[in-house]
């Protein structure tokens, strides 16, 4: 008997729809990049239970032909790509034409659609991937899709799906990624009737972060803007004050698709260099125009990874863009966040694009006209070429900011174009300045091998370093000698033929962290003058709200207070004078990457808050008076060698290695 055979087309769906389905956000995800695609300019989406009741996503967008909405169904239906060749010109966010089909098999549909020119909309219905009612229908101009008890047929997904509370904060994460992504579209998120997010849709990226971030964050952000001819880079990074303890605060677009790039965090890691404590990520907002052949989109059915064709011409750039950003003072800005001629990204719409327009050939947010291809398929999310021209028409459509720089290199790299000729982009510079041409190789595993292989890209001067190293054993310091201080940090101490670097910051902050844990402070709560409003993400508030009674533990008073916001009425003695959001939103990071912190480590997390907040900063002077009593508490108390976060309170380095140093020996 064979024992191989075909799987039936209800079992075959199922098994298709858990590719692209995996939870409830991956419905939002799919039905809001169509309305992205349809030309939407406002887009509304409304959960229930967590997505798990009802997904309802509304928008203003094209519509769907009357013919056509039935056929948007069934699988491998699009109206993005015909042939194998278009995946390499891709120019809408969604193309594999697995979305509809795969959401319709695992719960139950209704779409309601029409065109602006149509006299009646259609109404369908499906449920289990079955067409139960369709018919014309008065409905208004756009597109409609509502999906109830989602995964109601695959009961073995339901096990493995979270609270409700954890889910929406899923559908809210990604809807503020691509409020982010498109600050031109007006977003409104709606979860159990409560308003989570409303975007401006004015195309203002700052605008767009400070709806998902709040406006606090607005004075820390340093603005880049980049154009080589090759790809532009644009957007926000933050200083070191907003430094988080996960890299969950970055946002990478690629023609405003959000993607999901360890190579970009890498290096955008790399070029914080020293600025940022070991722990710490940067925060991150930002866009990169490419020409659609220069990236594979087609990596992953999720379509949040891509690939580059070159990624030397991107990362070197990226390093050295991110680094200029960082440098600027205080008195470079000249970012004014009130001001009206702020720069932003452009995608302002002429006029909603008729019926008639469904058979032209499409300009697409990001797309760089580098090919023009026949759309006159199944138009479930066709727009004409003047649905996207920029406020002043001499930028290109994926330009992000209306620059004079960009319209003149627009106007350079466009020149006079004739239909059906493709541009070519400009001749890559052939010498490019070194710290460009240090492609940072991102490992997808480690950050350690990540390192290992940058210095493989980088030149490095063939000289004999110095070993020194962190101090192992404990140091006798009856007998020293202190030489001075380094950088208004560090001590140079000679003990015997070696000389001791301290680290005056970790040394004090292990002291103080000690003796906190000696006094053995109850969990006792200090009540606040005022009760602090803060503003977190919505993962942030899922975790935070999930563990609340934790937090209550060890002396927190929190409260929720509004869409994504907590108040904070009392704190724990044991923080002292500390930043509470920073505490929060750290041990919120924790939870997130362990799935588990006991109230223990977060007592622990406390402590090491309060020591290091109270310890001598680096770059504070201190006298040698002070040191020497460090040293000599150091010595009768036992401290560790290590500060709380782990990193080496001293160094050693022998009198051997400073006579190879000076080639006294060999």
């Amino acid at each position: 008997m064979s024992r191989i055979h075909v799987l039936d087309s209800y079992t075959a769906n199922r098994i298709a729809a858990g590719e692209v389905v995996e939870r409830p956000a991956s419905v939002v995800k799919e039905l809001l990049e169509n309305a992205i695609d349809a030309g939407a300019t406002a887009v509304t989406i409304e959960t229930k239970g967590g997505g798990l009741e009802s997904i309802r996503v509304s928008d203003n967008g094209i519509g769907i032909n009357a013919d056509d909405v039935a056929t948007a169904f069934l699988p491998h239906a699009t109206s993005k790509i015909a042939t194998t060749d278009d995946l390499f010109s891709i120019n809408t966010l969604g193309f594999r034409g697995e979305a509809l089909p795969s959401i319709a098999a695992v719960s139950k549909v209704t779409m309601r659609t029409k065109q602006k020119d149509a006299a009646n909309g259609v109404l369908l219905r499906i449920s289990g991937g079955d067409i139960i009612e369709n018919h014309e229908a008065g409905v208004p101009d756009g597109t409609t899709i509502e999906c109830e008890d989602l995964f109601y047929n695959v009961p073995a997904r339901l096990k493995f799906i979270k609270s409700a509370r954890a889910e929406s904060a899923h559908i809210s994460d990604y809807v503020s990624r691509m409020i982010m992504a498109r600050p031109d579209i007006k977003i409104k998120l709606i979860q159990s009737g409560r308003t989570v997010f409303h975007s401006e849709g004015d195309g203002e990226l700052d605008s767009a972060i400070a709806c998902v971030y709040g406006n606090d964050i607005l004075p820390n952000l340093r603005e880049i803007y980049y154009d080589d001819g090759y790809f532009n880079l644009v957007g926000f990074i933050g200083t070191e004050q907003i430094g988080r303890a996960a890299r969950t605060a970055q946002s990478f677009y690629v023609n405003c698709r959000y993607i999901r790039s360890q190579k970009l965090s890498y290096a955008l890691q790399r070029a914080y260099d020293t600025r940022l404590m070991q722990g710490r990520f940067p925060f991150a907002v930002l866009h990169i125009g490419i020409s659609p052949e220069e990236i594979d989109v087609n990596v992953h059915p999720n379509k949040l990874e891509i690939r580059f064709r070159h990624e030397d011409r991107i990362m070197g750039p990226f390093v050295t863009q991110c680094r200029k950003a960082l440098e600027q003072t205080e008195e470079d800005l000249t970012l004014d966040f009130n001001a009206p001629e702020i720069k932003k990204i452009v995608y302002v719409q002429n006029e909603m694009p008729s019926a008639a327009a469904k058979d032209d050939t499409m300009k697409r947010v990001a797309d760089m006209a580098f090919s023009q291809r026949d759309e006159s398929r199944i138009e479930l999310s066709a727009l004409p070429a003047e649905a996207f021209i920029t406020k002043h028409d001499a930028a290109p459509a994926y330009a992000m900011h209306d620059k004079e720089s960009a319209k003149t290199a627009h106007s350079e790299y466009v020149g006079d174009r004739t239909a059906g000729t493709p541009i070519i982009p400009p001749v890559w510079q052939e010498i490019r300045k070194a710290e460009e041409t240090a492609y940072i190789e991102a490992d997808e595993k480690t950050a350690p091998q990540q390192a290992k292989q940058e210095e493989a890209y980088i030149p490095q001067p063939k000289v004999e370093i110095p070993k020194i190293t962190p101090v192992q054993q404990r140091v006798d310091f009856t007998q020293y000698e202190i030489i001075g201080q380094l950088f208004s940090c560090y001590w140079i101490v000679q003990h015997d033929d070696e000389v001791i670097f301290i680290d005056q910051h970790a040394m004090h902050e292990r002291r103080l962290y000690e003796r906190i844990i000696e006094r053995d402070i109850p969990a006792d709560s200090q009540q606040l003058l005022t009760p602090e409003i803060i503003k977190l993400t919505p993962v942030e508030f899922a975790l935070l709200m999930d563990n609340i009674d934790r937090f209550s533990e060890i002396g927190f008073d929190i409260e929720e207070f509004g869409a994504m916001s907590v108040s904070v009425r009392a704190v724990p003695v044991i923080m002292g004078k500390t930043d509470i959001k920073r505490f929060l939103t750290d041990a919120i990071a924790l939870f997130d990457a362990k799935n588990k912190l006991t109230t223990i480590d977060m007592k622990r997390g406390a402590l090491i808050t309060r020591a290091c907040k109270s310890a001598i900063k680096a770059g504070e002077r201190i006298s040698e008076t002070e040191i020497r009593a460090l040293l000599d508490q150091y010595d009768k108390e036992g401290v560790p060698l290590t500060c709380p976060h782990g990193r080496p309170v001293m160094a050693r380095m022998t009198k051997t290695e400073f006579e190879k140093l000076f080639k006294r020996i060999v």
